[in-house]
């Protein structure tokens, strides 16, 4: 054989060699994200059905709890006291639904929006902007299509988070710009993508013609009238929107608004118009309202920071300056919700803006939380979720009282919603099915999630029919059995290949 024919077929060789390494490598990384996959499945559930079609979180800049809840009086900076606003519709609301006073830790337009969606009191328009930082992206990853009305509120970072939003590019009544902006994230070319951006561009099409009929709203010669008419063009295009989700009743959504008015009026117009706004806001919320309980939607309505005077009289009120950011008008907002499971009550015990996000995530049985929030879920639920978390795939059964209300298997990851309070027992095996202890007992008095870790590191001790159990094996449990178990997959199928390979070029060589 000659030299040159040689040194092909060596280049023959390593080229066929690169390809067969390059495939096993494939093979391999498909592989460990298998496993990961597998380990990491979810399986959601409501025994009771309550769960609601979507829902409307209505922020109202500048709303104070101080002027729309009966057993609270405002105060001037100067001692005098004020009366409430005169309302119809938000009493309705919250006398089959729930309330709270919150703290707004930040009296701010952009701290304040940016608490309520991330639930954390340190969030900003920074913090908005980090993956999987808001209320918006945990529902995205459930599916959710995510709607923005803003008027205030609405930087750069809050509006990426919306599958589409209209905002107000100048947030002014007198002069405002509304402008919209999609931030496609679904393949046309599938069936599901492709219905997701119909729906959108139907919701495009309602926008625009809000956008181009906007003037007619705040083009009445009395103050009062144009300032309540921008609160009114916000509410109209979240109904719009959900009228465009009525015909979809498959897909579940949120509408996030804010609504800007009463805080320009509160800065420049004074107590009374204040009052005026707040009162014209409630009246023309009904029909939101309305659309809500026609289409199963939970409804919240809170504020980003409340407002201040100085006097009853004088022009012009504040939230974050000075003396008007340390009052307890400017620093405490509402929070109400109505809708289905909802619980009627009064919450009086201290809770905070940060709260929001969670508590909004937990009417649709979902226990992830915005990945830095550090908020609560509020007992705002008649019926409550029980959430599951397994290092590995379990089959599952939750009893009450000795009977089965839910069986399952094959997930990491479980979300029981509509359970009655109560005591509950857990019963589990696992993939290797050499658990010693395998159940635990809950106690539900309030949405809970449980990291189910501690009670298997528990149930991993050795027996002698379980002698060959080492503790490496237990780590399974903890992340790293399956981790290392994963990756020998993956290095063996590489090494078969490559075996394989040389097998099978050495039979070629000799023929």
């Amino acid at each position: 054989m000659s030299q040159r024919k040689l040194t092909n077929e060596w280049k023959t060789f390593f080229v066929f060699l690169c390809l067969l390494i390059l495939f096993s490598v494939c093979i391999g990384i498909a592989l460990v994200h298998l496993v990961d996959a597998s380990s990491d499945a979810y399986y959601s559930v409501d025994l009771s059905g309550s769960a609601p079609q979507g829902g409307v979180l209505l922020i109202v800049d500048g709303m104070g709890s101080a002027y729309i809840f009966p057993e609270q009086k405002p105060q001037t900076l100067t001692g005098e006291t004020g009366n409430n606003a005169r309302l119809t519709t938000l009493p309705r609301i919250w006398a089959d639904g729930f309330r709270c006073t919150m703290k707004a830790p930040h009296p701010v337009t952009e701290l304040g929006h940016s608490t309520v969606v991330a639930g954390n009191t340190a969030a900003d328009s920074e913090m908005v902007g980090y993956s999987g930082s808001t209320l918006m992206d945990v529902f995205r990853n459930e599916d959710f299509l995510c709607i923005g009305v803003m008027q205030r509120g609405d930087f750069m970072s809050m509006r990426q988070k919306f599958d589409i939003i209209v905002y107000d590019e100048t947030n002014s009544v007198n002069n405002m710009n509304f402008a919209i902006q999609r931030n496609d994230r679904f393949d046309s070319s599938t069936a599901e993508g492709a219905q997701r951006q119909k729906m959108i561009g139907e919701i495009e099409a309602e926008f625009e013609k809000l956008q181009k009929n906007a003037s007619s709203y705040v083009s009445s010669k009395d103050t009062g009238d144009r300032y309540a008419g921008y609160n009114r063009w916000a509410l109209d295009a979240a109904c719009a929107a959900v009228t465009v989700m009525e015909k979809y009743p498959n897909q579940k959504f949120v509408v996030v608004i804010s609504a800007g008015a009463s805080d320009s009026t509160g800065h420049y117009r004074g107590y009374y118009a204040y009052l005026d706004s707040i009162e014209r806001l409630d009246k023309d919320l009904e029909t939101l309202f309305n659309k809500c309980k026609r289409n199963n939607l939970v409804l919240f309505v809170t504020a980003d920071h409340g407002m201040s005077f100085e006097t009853l009289d004088k022009k012009g009120g504040g939230h974050s300056s000075g003396k008007y950011g340390k009052s307890v008008e400017a620093t405490t907002v509402p929070l109400v919700i109505w809708g289905p499971n909802v619980k009627k009550g009064i919450v009086g015990s201290d809770v905070g803006q940060e709260d929001i996000a969670p508590t909004f995530l937990s009417m649709f049985g979902i226990a992830e939380h915005p990945r830095h929030s550090k908020g609560n879920v509020l007992p705002a639920k008649e019926k409550l979720t029980l959430s599951l978390e397994f290092p590995g795939t379990e089959s599952v059964q939750i009893l009450r009282s000795g009977n089965e209300i839910f069986s399952s298997s094959g997930y990491s990851k479980y979300a029981v919603s509509g359970l009655e309070p109560g005591s509950y027992t857990i019963k589990w095996t696992g993939q290797s099915g050499k658990y010693t202890q395998t159940e635990a007992t809950v106690f539900v008095e309030n949405d809970l999630s449980k990291n189910m870790s501690e009670f298997i590191r528990k149930s991993m001790i050795k027996t002698n029919s379980d002698s060959d159990l080492t503790e490496n094996s237990g780590s399974a449990f903890s992340g790293g059995g399956v981790f290392s178990n994963k990756y020998v997959a993956a290095v063996l199928i590489v090494l078969i290949n490559l075996i394989g390979g040389g097998i099978a070029y050495r039979i070629y060589k000799r023929e």
